[in-house]
């Protein structure tokens, strides 16, 4: 059974006013696992059907439109880092005053979460009754939302319809070359239609990306502000100059990575599940048991070396308003060096192994970004801190209660000298126990 797909069939558009609209008219159903999203509740007849009746144009339009954001810009971590994130993100943003579901889209690399929830619109009769989620390889979803948009194309032509700006746009996407669609993925990270743009914004774009080492391109635009795009460039650039410009050579953190290269991710896991079984085999090969990390001194001697050693290859970013956690670069020994975001000692901690996960586990990468976006990167990198600082097996071992209190977690939080947010992060995705969801209980 196909996870994802849109049905249509055409039908009279009856008194709709404007050719693309009338061309377009249909009955349409959208199934994501089974569940039909455009399942409706018809107020004036009392019944429930699986089916809107809606012109496909501004659907088609509207996808052509928010096309390269809506596969490369990943849910921001605060609303406010991503203005009108939601309207390039949800069928909302397509209706023109017609009856399309709210459909949100968030793009995580190779898949993509689909949602949905009830709502109703009065001037419609209607309501949406259907709820859920599901993950889904982007892959498939974009097949389907591809195969909509030339159904469409192709209906326009029927009709004799030429020259619109949908069929215009996605030519475009179609015939763009391997730099053009580079480029439309950097303005799309950053919630921008590339074919809107003025000339002094496709300026900034390209310069911004010509500062960057080729590594961290698609990590930076996913997480940079558009109004201080250049200025980020520069710093993410000056540190990586730095870290390049390091002559430390902690020769147990190269031989470490000569060792974690091979380790290949379980075949077919989830990014986190990589991050966690990453984490269990380097500890494992460290033989450290359930032994916690509290500080960045047992980090240093868990890996061979010292906090002075450590030191010496961590420097920080200029800015604390800077979207960015945490920088990792290689200098020309092979031996790395990192950039952190001034924070407290516990997320310090976490920030450089986020960090000291993406020096380990590939030979090829001379550089990486660590961000709070939701990609798939920043997954596997979480996860492996978290495990890598404090163990589900340890966690478990001194948990033994289904529900705990704020204060217990944080009980647990200075034992393991981690924030509170992670012991919560590895009690409940391991599903020990659940934390109350309040500080003052």
């Amino acid at each position: 059974m196909t996870d994802f797909a849109i049905k249509f069939d055409w039908e009279d558009p009856m008194g709709a006013k404007g050719r693309e609209l009338r061309a377009t008219w249909a009955r349409v159903e959208i199934v994501v696992n089974g569940e039909s999203v455009t399942r409706v509740f018809h107020e004036r007849s009392r019944t429930v059907r699986d089916a809107v009746y809606v012109p496909l144009y501004p659907l088609a339009e509207w996808l052509v439109s928010q096309w390269w954001s809506l596969w490369n810009e990943p849910s921001p971590s605060q609303p406010v880092d991503r203005p009108g994130y939601e309207s390039r993100h949800s069928l909302v943003g397509a209706r023109e005053g017609f009856a399309l579901p709210p459909l949100h889209i968030r793009p995580a690399e190779s898949t993509v979460m689909l949602s949905w929830s009830p709502e109703r619109l009065p001037s419609h009769h209607l309501e949406f009754i259907g709820s859920g989620d599901c993950r889904l390889e982007t892959r498939l979803v974009k097949e389907q939302l591809s195969f909509l948009i030339n159904a469409v194309v192709s209906r326009l032509e029927e009709q004799g319809i030429t020259g619109s700006l949908l069929q215009e746009d996605w030519e475009a996407i179609r015939s763009a070359d391997r730099e053009e669609r580079e480029f439309c993925k950097c303005a799309g990270s950053l919630g921008l239609d590339p074919y809107s743009l003025d000339d002094s914004q496709q300026e900034e774009i390209l310069e911004a990306a010509s500062r960057l080492p080729e590594d961290i391109v698609a990590e930076f635009f996913r997480a940079a502000r558009r109004t201080e795009l250049l200025a980020e460039a520069e710093e993410i650039h000056e540190a990586f100059t730095c870290a390049q410009n390091n002559t430390a050579d902690l020769a147990s953190l190269r031989e470490l990575r000569r060792v974690t290269e091979q380790w290949l991710p379980p075949s077919g896991a989830r990014p986190y599940e990589q991050g966690y079984s990453f984490a269990r085999q380097l500890r494992s090969h460290l033989r450290l048991n359930g032994t916690p990390l509290k500080s960045i001194e047992d980090v240093a001697r868990a890996v061979g070396t010292t906090e002075e050693a450590l030191s010496s290859v961590i420097t920080e970013f200029r800015s604390r308003e800077m979207p960015f956690i945490a920088l990792m670069g290689i200098n020309d020994r092979s031996s790395p060096a990192f950039r952190l975001r001034e924070a407290l000692p516990a997320s310090r901690q976490f920030h450089f192994c986020r960090a000291l996960f993406e020096y380990l586990c590939s030979s090829s990468r001379q550089s990486a970004l660590i961000t709070s976006a939701d990609t798939e990167q920043q997954k596997r990198n979480r996860a492996f801190a978290a495990e890598f600082l404090v163990p589900a097996s340890a966690l478990g071992a001194r948990i033994k209660i289904p529900t705990v209190t704020w204060e217990q977690a944080e009980e647990a939080a200075a034992e393991f000298g981690v924030s509170v947010y992670i012991i919560r992060y590895q009690l409940e995705n391991h599903g020990i126990a659940q934390v109350q969801d309040t500080q003052d209980v």
